[in-house]
């Protein structure tokens, strides 16, 4: 049973085009997850002030970010937050209600799929949060009204659930997303292979090094985390936390069924699997940075380039930048959509 509420949410500063609540979800498809994270949610939304039927922009965070975290105040600049309240005064971002998904994992995300050693992230955004928010706000029960978007992991859950669910959602955008594991993850996973022979081959081992800081403490942590939270999503063995290592543990090859694995959820290979979801969706709009620190801009371009092939028109945009300057991208993201939903 699940259950949810929407609870009144103040913050310290002015936002003048919506209102600012949370929607609490009492998760039954997080409950008893083997990572123990709390299956209580909290998801942030901006309210438009005017009267619904609202559409709906449901943003994705990246790996160890959290999209609520985008309303917390920043010393000399503006959040998130602040920057679609004045997109939508310049009429650059649409008056829709905007959900903020709770998806933190001790891991640092889920990649907004079911895992058996991370937990049913899926399956508690399309089961459990998308009725809860038709069931509690006036929002339009069209796809056509329906955008899901996120920069890095949360555009890889854009480019995942959009490209699956396109009776939910018409309206995918997705910067610098998680793609071409070849080039953006095989390196991290060499990144992390001396602390897999560290640990033992055991996951428990390396999440209670996590969890005590000790992980941290290392220069290059952050592709060792990574490389441990993805191998937790998409190569679980069904034994609690534990997942299985696509790297031969002493000659560090790749395994062939192992990493065939993981390349099922690389959206270069899933995404022309889907090819007659993606045909139904009304837009596409992929941004990433020709400098990117993960390499994601060649995988971006294989994924353009296959759209093109197959006749899906698709917004593709390449600007001069890095990884981490992605989040300077959303603006465009709320243009391109304003356009559309304007037309």
């Amino acid at each position: 049973m699940i259950t949810s509420e929407v609870l009144k949410n103040y913050r310290a500063y002015e936002v003048q085009h919506f209102q600012v609540e949370t929607l609490k979800i009492e998760s039954a498809a997080l409950k008893g997850n083997p990572l123990k994270d709390p299956a209580t949610r909290f998801n942030p939304l901006l309210l438009p002030r005017h009267e619904g039927p609202w559409p709906v922009i449901m943003v994705l965070g990246g790996f160890t970010g959290n999209s609520p975290f985008y309303f917390n105040p920043k010393f000399n600049e503006q959040n998130a937050v602040q920057v679609i309240d004045q997109a939508v005064e310049r009429g650059e971002a649409p008056e829709a209600l905007y959900v903020f998904i709770d998806a933190l994992t001790s891991w640092g995300g889920s990649q907004f799929i079911n895992s058996a050693a991370t937990g049913n992230y899926e399956d508690y955004i399309v089961k459990e949060i998308i009725p809860a928010l038709k069931e509690h706000f006036p929002v339009s029960h069209n796809a056509q009204d329906w955008c899901v978007m996120g920069g890095s992991s949360g555009g890889y859950g854009a480019l995942h659930l959009g490209s699956k669910y396109p009776e939910i959602f018409s309206y995918v955008a997705a910067i610098a997303p998680d793609c071409f594991f070849e080039a953006s993850l095989l390196p991290e996973l060499y990144q992390a292979h001396p602390f897999w022979e560290k640990y033992k081959e055991s996951a428990t081992r390396a999440l209670e090094e996590l969890r005590n800081k000790k992980l941290m403490k290392a220069k290059n942590w952050h592709s060792v985390v990574n490389a441990f939270g993805m191998a937790s999503c998409y190569s679980a063995n069904g034994v609690g936390v534990e997942f299985n290592w696509p790297l031969d543990i002493r000659t560090a090859e790749k395994i062939p069924a192992l990493w065939e694995q993981w390349l099922k959820h690389d959206p270069v290979h899933f995404l022309p699997k889907r090819l007659s979801h993606l045909k139904k969706l009304s837009g596409i709009y992929l941004d990433v940075g020709s400098k990117d620190n993960f390499h994601l801009q060649y995988g971006s371009r294989q994924i353009s380039k296959f759209l093109n092939e197959s006749g899906i028109a698709h917004e593709y945009v390449e600007f001069d930048g890095n990884h981490f300057d992605i989040g300077e991208r959303r603006v465009e993201v709320w243009k391109w959509l304003s356009s559309l939903w304007r037309a």
